[in-house]
Formats: C-alpha cells, sequence, structure tokens
C-alpha cells in the first residue's frame, strides 16, 4: 500500500514537471485570406483571425511598420518591452499594398540578393503573427514556411501555409502561430522567393499565460487526495 501512495505522489509530481518544462508541441496555426482585387482597403476574414490570434495570447504588442526606417530596420512591440532584428526587408511605402502607409517588402523584390526574411527577438515569445499582402498573385504557387526557433539549441517548429496560385493582386491573408513551446526567430521560407515579392505589415508577437501557482497545486492536491483514499482502502 505503501508503494502505491509513493507511486500516486510521484504522479502528481510527474504532471507539474510536464506543465512546466514542455518539450516542442504542435503550434496553433490562425489561418484566413481576403483575396482583393481594388486595394487593400477591406480584409474582413484575415482581421478576423488576427482578432481570434490576439485573444489567445496573455499580452501582445503590434508593430505596424509606419515608423519603421530603411533595410532591416528593428521592430518595437509597445508595451511588452519585446524587439525584434529584422532581415531581408525594406520598409518602405507601397501604395495599394500596405494596410496604413508603409510595409516591410522583401528586398529581392526590389533587385537584392534573394535572402529569406528572418525576425530575431530579444526575448523568447510563444506567438507570432504577421498580414502578408501580395503572396502567390497571378501564376505564382509558392508554398511557404514560417519556422519557429530557439537560436539557443537549434530546435525548430516548422508551419507550411499554401500560398496562391491565381490568387488576385492585392490578396492578404493573416497567419499567426502560438506554440506552448517559447521561441525567439521566426524565418519566413518561400519555394519562389525570388519570383513571388511578397510584403508584410502589422506584425504581432505575444506570450501565452503560464499554469498558475494555484492551478499546479490544485491539480497536485487532487492526484495526492486520490491517491490517499487509495492507501486507506
Amino acid at each position: 500500500m505503501k508503494t502505491s501512495f509513493l507511486r500516486y505522489t510521484l504522479f502528481a509530481a510527474g504532471i507539474v514537471s510536464a506543465l512546466a518544462g514542455r518539450a516542442l508541441a504542435v503550434p496553433n496555426v490562425y489561418f484566413d485570406r481576403d483575396d482583393t482585387t481594388a486595394s487593400v482597403t477591406s480584409f474582413p476574414n484575415s482581421q478576423a483571425k488576427f482578432n481570434q490570434f490576439t485573444a489567445a495570447l496573455g499580452s501582445f504588442g503590434v508593430d505596424t511598420i509606419e515608423t519603421s526606417v530603411g533595410i532591416n530596420p528593428t521592430l518595437s512591440f509597445g508595451a511588452t518591452g519585446i524587439t525584434a532584428a529584422s532581415q531581408n526587408v525594406l520598409a518602405q511605402a507601397a501604395p495599394g499594398f500596405t494596410i496604413n502607409t508603409q510595409a516591410l517588402l522583401e528586398l529581392d523584390a526590389v533587385g537584392f540578393p534573394q535572402g529569406n526574411t528572418i525576425f530575431t527577438f530579444n526575448q523568447y515569445v510563444n506567438g507570432f503573427g504577421a498580414f502578408v499582402i501580395q503572396g502567390g498573385d497571378g501564376a505564382s504557387s509558392n508554398p511557404t514556411t514560417f519556422r519557429l526557433r530557439d537560436t539557443a539549441t537549434n530546435l525548430f517548429v516548422d508551419v507550411p501555409v499554401q500560398v496562391g496560385p491565381s490568387w488576385g493582386l492585392q490578396n492578404v491573408f493573416f497567419l499567426g502561430v502560438i506554440d506552448s513551446t517559447p521561441f525567439n526567430e521566426v524565418q519566413i521560407i518561400e519555394t519562389l522567393d525570388s519570383a513571388d515579392g511578397m510584403l508584410y505589415d502589422n506584425i504581432v508577437v505575444g506570450t501565452v499565460p503560464e499554469p498558475s501557482a494555484l492551478a499546479l497545486a490544485s491539480i497536485v492536491g487532487v492526484a495526492i487526495t486520490a491517491a490517499r483514499r487509495r492507501f486507506r482502502s
């Protein structure tokens, strides 16, 4: 009987351990698109998915790219204190292809060497999202991978998205990903990087709430109570 009680106690401790230190997980993906053709002025499907994504985060910040300048600008996510170094993008005005005035345009779309768009954060996050404009327009079939990476361990998880073909010239999609395992870098890997210049706007990052000490204590208490009842019987 004592052995059984010990087994249940260790099982309860295992629950805490599993919740406190998860391995790489399967991300929750939030995706929808709008096949706009006149200008990027109305994108209800993408906006609704953005709202659903941000509602799932404990805290988040958005960089609208409106104050970004030049090649590979540093992004800032407001009161969260999170910043991101960007690679292979140019902040510029692109009338008809931005949500407000500016967006991040891939450098290879303006004559620079081809390279993956990369965002590296100053701290670990659980969520990343962005509005992506003019991907997969015309005949471009551009399967794209959003890679969530931990630069310290080089562990990563890939989120594939089929972009195009035959999407409207000024289409918009929103992609958001949340992983219980934190990451500090996002790479955007395109199949047709040199032929399908995309723009990124209203980029959002955030974190998810950690299980509270009270919730963990409650789980352990239930397990130990069950163990004691089994022991007494």
